[in-house]
């Protein structure tokens, strides 16, 4: 009793909200153990074939998709403390190992067309050292990233502008490195404030004042 609902929404787009991303071409990543996108757009993209779906936010478009490779390709090969010490191992300035790190995951866009089971099994060839096998994780995850935004952008959505990242990926800075590099230098920073329930008090807030925006005024 006396509880007024005001909005209802998803992790995702909630995680959204939470990063206070209005521009057309800001984006945020979602990087938990899968991986979903949102995508500030002018023009309205759908596409259930392809997993594209949009929402009405403020004026604009919210487009967005998902796929379900994620940080559980990384669980499922490594600890925690093992994340952190082989990331510390990996040599971004390595000319000649980032053209010789396979992509595991060529062509995939988001969407759920992979199971488990076929995600694990693409994992091959394995590198020798552990950090270049964690090294090709990263970088097959990321290359899905880039391609679903492109594709999004060829089905008439704004073209991406910067990236934020939600979730436990965002921890991972030399893993935002190799993202922006698939995505062609394009920024990718951890969002300040990652929070989805931050997020929904936003929503929960415009909705309950009435307001024009999620964004909060600064002070």
């Amino acid at each position: 009793n006396g509880c007024v609902v005001v909005a209802g929404t998803t992790d995702s787009i909630a995680a959204f909200v939470a990063a206070r991303c209005t521009t057309p071409g800001d984006a945020v990543t979602s990087l938990g153990s899968s991986l979903a996108l949102k995508l500030v757009s002018a023009k309205r993209v759908d596409d259930s074939a392809k997993g594209v779906y949009s929402h009405r936010l403020c004026g604009s478009w919210l487009v967005g998709g998902s796929s379900n490779l994620g940080g559980w390709l990384l669980r499922s090969n490594f600890s925690d403390d093992e994340l952190v010490a082989l990331t510390d191992k990996i040599d971004l300035e390595d000319a000649e190992k980032e053209s010789s790190t396979p992509d595991y995951y060529p062509g995939v866009l988001m969407g759920f067309g992979m199971t488990v089971k076929e995600a694990t099994d693409a994992l091959s060839p394995r590198p020798d050292a552990d950090e270049d096998f964690l090294r090709a994780i990263l970088g097959s995850v990321a290359g899905v990233e880039a391609r679903s935004y492109r594709e999004m952008a060829s089905m008439g959505a704004s073209n991406v502008a910067r990236v934020f990242t939600a979730g436990g990926g965002a921890k991972n800075s030399k893993w935002s490195t190799i993202r922006s590099r698939a995505m062609g230098g394009i920024p990718v920073t951890a969002s300040e404030f990652a929070e989805a329930s931050y997020g929904s008090a936003l929503l929960a807030r415009m909705g309950h004042y009435n307001l024009p925006t999620y964004v909060p005024e600064e002070r």
